[in-house]
């Protein structure tokens, strides 16, 4: 005989009624009463621990019955529990003695390593080149155009100086810069 099993209903296991959910006031005080229960056992095993700072019990006295002696007494003990640094204290009466002889310069800040020169462009017209020296004569530098090569090609190139200490060479810098002239430092050989 055969039979249809999908035909076949199961039976109701049994009737259950859906859970409440417990009302929102008693999660509330049982989070905060797991809270608090918390804390105190953090706070516990912390002082446990011994890392706790001790606690500073003395007798607060108030500032307009304290006497100039137990007012310098309070400001000492408060400081004294900063740090003293002494290695900066020390490190200014450190001397160092080396094995040297000293040179005796003319004046070392304004000379300088070698001679310069500030290039201020390169034409290919000679023109251009006379026109650009010009320009800076009339600004007061001393100015020449070099005939160079590069590549087969033919430039001239508008230079000033030679300047030998570093106050000549930042004053026509200066020059350069506000008269929106190329300045290209030139090291002569």
């Amino acid at each position: 005989m055969t039979q249809d099993f999908a035909k076949i209903r199961p039976e109701p296991l049994l009737d259950r009624a859906p859970v409440e959910a417990p009302p929102a006031w008693s999660l509330l005080i049982t989070g905060i009463i797991v809270g608090i229960a918390a804390g105190v056992f953090g706070c516990v095993l912390f002082y446990l621990s011994g890392n706790v700072p001790p606690l500073n019990l003395r007798p607060v006295q108030s500032i307009l019955s304290a006497s100039p002696e137990d007012t310098a007494i309070l400001a000492a003990e408060e400081n004294a529990d900063e740090l003293q640094l002494d290695f900066y204290n020390e490190l200014r009466d450190y001397e160092v003695t080396v094995d040297v002889t000293p040179v005796e310069l003319e004046d070392p800040a304004a000379l300088l390593s070698s001679e310069y020169m500030l290039q201020a462009g390169a034409f290919k017209e000679n023109e251009r080149a006379n026109k650009l020296k010009t320009q800076m004569e009339n600004l007061g530098l001393t100015a020449i155009v070099k005939q160079g090569s590069n590549n087969g090609n033919t430039l001239y190139l508008v230079q000033s100086g030679p300047y030998s200490t570093n106050g000549e060479l930042a004053q026509a810098e200066q020059l350069h810069r506000t008269y929106n002239l190329g300045s290209l430092r030139l090291v002569l050989q």
